[in-house]
């Protein structure tokens, strides 16, 4: 008789971790995405946070994206935008403005990006940083976006942002427009740097796996 209560009490303990194990599972997340135009574009439910909240429907996403922005922008923002809206998860797509400005060193890039990394991991929110620029190797790439002069810059870009996770064990999204790639690919995007709703969708997907390897990090 001892022996079968001890039985029932481990069974009932086990089916209340295990229950627990799955609440937190399906708990809901806040997430909020600051970016550039590459986080506003795409029209009315286009933009990849609108797919974001299709594909995640139990959680909040918060599109604090504005068209030609920078790290700079960004970091200087950053409180106000992210931070004080507690999110649990913020996704970053910031650099393709400086890229192409090429107004700043390399080095003062990563300090943005790297204060920014930085309160939100002090606040316990974790990171999931999404590029252009990763994993890219242009010489194989057919109709690169930008000329030759410009790879350097491209690569340095993307080196520095897997530094900053690989330092703060952020979730790196290395080229979130693989899928839809080249540039201005039927019928994917609406000019030459921005991609449509249609493209928003690959997008969203590409940045969602690196959203899901943040909500199971919280755990």
């Amino acid at each position: 008789m001892k022996t079968r209560y001890i039985c029932l009490f481990l069974a009932v303990t086990a089916m209340l971790i295990i229950g627990e194990g799955c609440s937190k599972q399906q708990e809901p997340v806040t997430i909020v995405c600051i970016g550039d135009s590459l986080t506003t574009c795409g029209g009315e439910g286009g933009r990849y946070t609108d797919w974001l909240v299709k594909f995640l429907p139990a959680d909040t996403i918060i599109n604090k994206g504005i068209g030609g922005d920078t790290l700079e922008g960004g970091r200087k923002r950053f409180e106000k935008d992210v931070l004080e809206l507690r999110p649990d998860i913020v996704v970053i797509e910031l650099g393709a403005n400086d890229f192409w400005q090429k107004k700043r060193h390399i080095e003062e890039l990563q300090a943005d990006l790297e204060d920014m990394v930085h309160q939100a991991s002090k606040a316990g929110i974790k990171v999931v940083i999404a590029s252009c620029f990763g994993g890219r190797d242009y010489k194989r790439e057919k109709n690169v976006e930008f000329g030759s002069d410009r790879y350097d810059l491209g690569t340095a870009i993307a080196q520095m942002e897997k530094d900053v996770c690989k330092r703060y064990d952020c979730e790196y999204v290395p080229n979130m427009q693989i899928d839809i790639k080249p540039n201005m690919t039927f019928p994917y995007w609406d000019d030459t740097n921005h991609p449509n709703k249609a493209g928003n969708e690959f997008v969203a997907k590409r940045i969602l796996e690196g959203v899901k390897r943040a909500k199971k990090a919280l755990r």
